[in-house]
């Protein structure tokens, strides 16, 4: 009998502009059961809202972002808006000094077509439901962003995307 290896252990740091945090929590809570169920990969996940009381929040969130294999990136205008993000945290993602990779998923709409300053995620795959972001979707057509979510994720991690000609 073969022992199944053990499951992959990955780190996720959560990226988000604060004035989404009800569809921040909402996309969160549908896409955890997703990622718990996945088959090989053990998903642990950190966000700034983990701090600890009188930790110095800057130092935490650096530190935590270089420690994490993947940041999920939940795009908005507000996301972009955030100086922050733009000049803290997306440089460490994107840019050439990135130590974690990308995850980027439109969680409000941000036009990709080059009319709007997005700091090198233009340069990345965006996930989308078919060009929807996850705001644009409502009920059970929000469970299904969350499930194609964790699949692509589960993709990434795992390396597939080869196919067979």
């Amino acid at each position: 009998m073969m022992l199944a290896p053990p499951p992959i252990r990955v780190r996720v740091f959560l990226s988000w502009c604060h004035r989404d945090v009800a569809l921040k929590t909402d996309l969160v809570e549908r896409l955890e059961p997703n990622l718990a169920i996945l088959g090989g990969i053990d998903f642990s996940w950190w966000e700034d809202s983990q701090l600890e009381i009188g930790e110095a929040w800057r130092r935490g969130i650096l530190d935590r972002l270089s420690e994490c294999d993947y940041a999920l990136l939940l795009l908005s205008p507000g996301f972009f808006a955030s100086r922050f993000v733009t000049t803290e945290e997306l440089p460490r993602i994107i840019g050439a000094k990135a130590s974690a990779r990308a995850l980027p998923v439109m969680l409000r709409t941000v036009p990709l077509d080059g009319s709007r300053t997005m700091h090198g995620v233009e340069n990345a795959q965006v996930f989308t439901d078919a060009g929807k972001s996850y705001a644009d979707l409502a009920g059970a057509l929000r469970d299904r962003y969350a499930s194609n979510l964790a699949t692509a994720i589960q993709g990434r991690v795992q390396g597939r995307g080869w196919r067979r000609l």
